[in-house]
């Protein structure tokens, strides 16, 4: 067996440390008050292992079975996802599976990419989600710390660094995805050989023999 890594494996052994960083780091979405940036709330991968323990926290998402916590259940499950795939592509890309089985490995990296932009569609989502609800006035986190005191708080939700991070592991899954369907396309090498000629010499037939001679006997005479 040949361990060797391929230039799709490479960029697939980014994208499985981009996905990891980003579900480790919390902050896919982050809330906080302009006027004290000290107060703020922060969501993502990590805060749906805890969500039972966060049940205060959940008011810009919408309570506990809002919107924008389901959808923080999805990103968990779209991000573990694209771990499991991305770590299954590289493993055999890096056992030389790009030979045996170019489709099956294609396909995991193609899978990645997809999942990766899951995982960003399925947080932009939720930012949406977050924005609506703080529109409607449900802020009741920073009434209950004193963030809104002077009546008119400013509030700022965008992206956290996990987001950005994913962006990365987009763009290197994208990229394995495209090395890999091109290595496909592309024809092995020596895969071409000579046709042998009818009239070579290697290819005529023995000349008969009489009946009873077989090779390798010795007749009396």
């Amino acid at each position: 067996m040949v361990l060797s890594l391929s230039p799709a494996a490479v960029c697939q052994c980014f994208t499985l440390v981009s996905l990891c960083t980003s579900v480790a780091d919390p902050n896919w979405i982050q809330i906080k008050n302009a006027s004290d940036p000290s107060r703020q709330l922060i969501y993502g991968v990590a805060f749906t292992l805890h969500a039972a323990q966060n049940l205060t926290d959940t008011a810009p998402l919408g309570g506990v079975n809002g919107w924008g916590m389901w959808l923080l259940y999805a990103l968990a499950g779209v991000c573990y996802g694209g771990v499991l795939f991305s770590s299954s592509s590289f493993l055999l890309d890096f056992l030389g599976g790009g030979g045996t089985r170019p489709r099956l490995l294609a396909t995991l990296h193609v899978v990645t990419a997809v999942l990766c932009l899951g995982a960003l569609s399925v947080c932009g989502a939720c930012l949406c989600v977050i924005v609506h609800n703080l529109r409607k006035g449900l802020i009741g986190w920073y009434r209950d710390l004193g963030g809104a005191r002077s009546g008119g708080a400013v509030l700022q939700s965008s992206p956290g660094e996990s987001f950005y991070i994913a962006v990365l592991a987009l763009l290197f899954s994208s990229l394995a995805a495209a090395l890999s369907l091109r290595g496909m396309s592309q024809p092995p090498p020596g895969g071409d050989y000579m046709p042998i000629e009818s009239g070579d010499s290697d290819s005529e037939p023995p000349p008969a023999r009489g009946p009873g001679e077989e090779w390798g006997e010795v007749f009396p005479e």
